[in-house]
């Protein structure tokens, strides 16, 4: 029997709203111009938006090969580092990834059936929890709080925060251990095969992938379960 959930959290309970290399861009040129017009920082702003986008592409790379975050921070670092950029620019790296971040925040948008499900599940007396892969832990909790999954969702962890990227086994297994329940009795549902239903495999766990779209693929890793939207989830539970 199925006592606990830990979900995904972008395309699962979450959906961006724009083209990414758009949002990815703004974000890029913000961050440029609060250094310039902020802090008054002298640098070649068209150099480092591209070195940072390059930076943060190469970042995922490795990252997916590793399994091992690179947070958004090191990427930037890596970036004022590449374009010579003053010393000083690394002491605000913090604050400039926040301000990179706002048009990402601000494109996020939670699904329909999201908080519903999340409710009726709460009710149901499943434990919940949300494990996603992040460059930045921060701007997963302000997601999290902007759309008041805080008070349903506990933990909530991010690869950013402790280092681990799925489809490592080690943050789900901690988020069990938390809950003192067997991995046979948690359920992971996601939307990516790779990462959130391997992950689940590599910890034990019971892999439920939601195919938002009809999104199909071809990894030879197969979920215990699919479904098209959170809203089958409670019914679908019930049958595991």
């Amino acid at each position: 029997m199925i006592k606990g959930i830990i979900f995904d959290l972008g395309g699962t309970l979450m959906e961006i709203t724009r083209d990414w290399n758009d949002v990815i861009r703004e974000g890029a040129e913000a961050m440029t111009e609060w250094y310039l017009k902020k802090r008054r920082i002298k640098l070649d702003s068209e150099a480092l938006i591209d070195a940072f986008i390059i930076e943060r592409y190469n970042a995922c790379q490795e990252s997916r090969t590793t399994h091992t975050e690179i947070p958004a921070q090191e990427s930037l670092r890596r970036a004022l580092t590449h374009v010579g950029a003053p010393a000083s620019t690394q002491a605000f790296t913090e604050a400039a990834i926040k301000v990179f971040f706002e048009p990402e925040e601000n494109a996020y948008r939670l699904y329909d059936d999201a908080l519903d499900t999340i409710k009726q599940l709460k009710h149901q007396g499943y434990r919940l929890g949300l494990y996603s892969n992040a460059t930045d832990d921060k701007l997963i909790q302000r997601l999290i709080n902007r759309y008041r999954l805080r008070p349903h969702l506990s933990p909530t962890f991010s690869s950013a925060a402790f280092g681990w990227r799925k489809p490592k086994p080690d943050l789900f297994t901690l988020i069990a251990e938390r809950w003192s329940l067997p991995a046979d009795q948690v359920a992971v549902v996601g939307d990516t095969v790779e990462a959130d239903i391997l992950g689940a495999h590599n910890a034990g766990m019971i892999g439920i992938l939601i195919k938002r779209e009809g999104k199909m693929s071809s990894s030879p890793v197969q979920p215990a379960a699919t479904i098209d939207q959170l809203a089958e989830l409670p019914a679908l539970l019930k049958q595991l």
